[in-house]
């Protein structure tokens, strides 16, 4: 009835538990951010701006953790993946769709890192038109296509193993 658990599923459920927990520290603290951290700071600047910079320094070691948590545990499920036969061309397009999605996070992340970034700013010009794409927002955006297709690859793996 029931199935034996081996040591390597129960590495595999940490593993996945690890990525989901760090994924939803770093896109949760971004949607904090873009969501209340920046509207309240432009609503009432002077009280928000004494706050903001104890914050971002602790948001920032969260990122620093996440990413590299989210990276590690990330290339072992893929492998674990890879190296079964249950993969579909359908998910490897999906995981394909996927990495590039969290490779542009991360190059968000080590640019807003190289310049003197405030997330709590609107860019102006082309910059602003495109902040969607290529600004702070854009994190979170990714962060929550990523999730789904999280889910997408999890579905996509669960029926081919079904069938």
């Amino acid at each position: 009835m029931f199935e034996q658990i081996t040591a390597g599923d129960w590495i595999l459920l940490i593993v996945r538990w690890a990525h989901a927990i760090s994924s939803v520290a770093w896109i949760g603290g971004s949607a904090f951010f873009a969501l209340v951290l920046r509207p309240v700071e432009k609503a009432n600047p002077d009280a928000v701006r004494p706050i903001l910079q104890p914050l971002s320094s602790v948001y920032r070691e969260l990122v620093d953790i996440s990413v590299i948590a989210i990276i590690i545990t990330g290339l072992i499920l893929m492998f674990d993946r890879l190296t079964g036969n249950d993969a579909s061309p359908v998910w490897f397009v999906v995981l394909g769709v996927k990495l590039a999605l969290a490779v542009w996070m991360f190059y968000l992340v080590w640019r807003f890192r190289q310049s003197d970034f405030n997330p709590t700013t609107q860019p102006s010009g082309l910059a602003g038109r495109l902040s969607w794409l290529i600004g702070y927002n854009a994190i979170v955006f990714f962060g929550v296509i990523i999730f789904l297709l999280a889910s997408v690859l999890r579905t996509l793996f669960e029926n081919s193993i079904s069938n």
